[in-house]
């Protein structure tokens, strides 16, 4: 008999950042993520039923450098992903890579403020 473990849902996804308000601010700012919590170790942010928690480490530095490895993908829609663009270069946000044509939509990469990896894209829906 197989035993499996029966998971019911996501709880959150931690992070680390050398800079707690450096990092909430992207997440904020940049984002959109809602603040629930915030003290001098941690922040945990809401980003529509993601639950993010970045946690203070000092000198922390993300570790990987390919994408492919691990990146955080988020879904937009055309017209946010356009205007997304937009504030990002307003904002300073360096675009790693892109944006480049996936099928269906488009594709871009920007990282945090710790390094962590961020893809934003749309496809467009085939109806």
């Amino acid at each position: 008999m197989s035993i499996m473990v029966v998971i019911e849902n996501l709880d959150h996804i931690s992070l680390g950042t050398a800079n707690l308000k450096k990092s909430l601010e992207f997440y904020r700012d940049i984002l959109d993520c809602e603040v629930l919590e915030e003290n001098e170790k941690y922040a945990i942010l809401e980003l529509d039923r993601i639950i993010i928690k970045l946690n203070l480490i000092p000198n922390y530095k993300f570790p990987i450098t390919n994408p492919a490895a691990f990146t955080f993908s988020f879904s937009l829609d055309v017209d946010d992903f356009t205007n997304a663009i937009i504030e990002l270069e307003e904002k300073n946000i360096p675009i790693v890579h892109g944006p480049i044509p996936i099928e269906g939509g488009e594709t871009l990469l920007i990282r945090d403020p710790d390094g962590h990896w961020i893809e934003l894209q749309y496809k467009e829906d085939s109806d």
